[in-house]
């Protein structure tokens, strides 16, 4: 008895190198990006805000 073997209908042609090679551009560009914005928040001096904010808390809010 033989074995079944499962290939793909584009083991042997051109396409398939292609394919492989564009998938792995575009996670290496994921990859990239994905490290860059890590690296970008990291290091971005985010400055606070300045203004004063003051409210006026009733005191019957505080009975006991």
């Amino acid at each position: 008895m033989s074995r079944y073997r499962s290939r793909s209908v584009f083991a042997h042609s051109q396409s398939a190198g292609v394919g492989r090679r564009l998938m792995r551009l575009l996670m290496l560009t994921l990859l990239l990006v994905a490290v860059g914005g890590v690296v970008f928040l990291g290091f971005w001096d985010i400055q606070p805000p300045s203004s004063t904010v003051e409210k006026v808390i009733p005191h019957e809010r505080f009975t006991r």
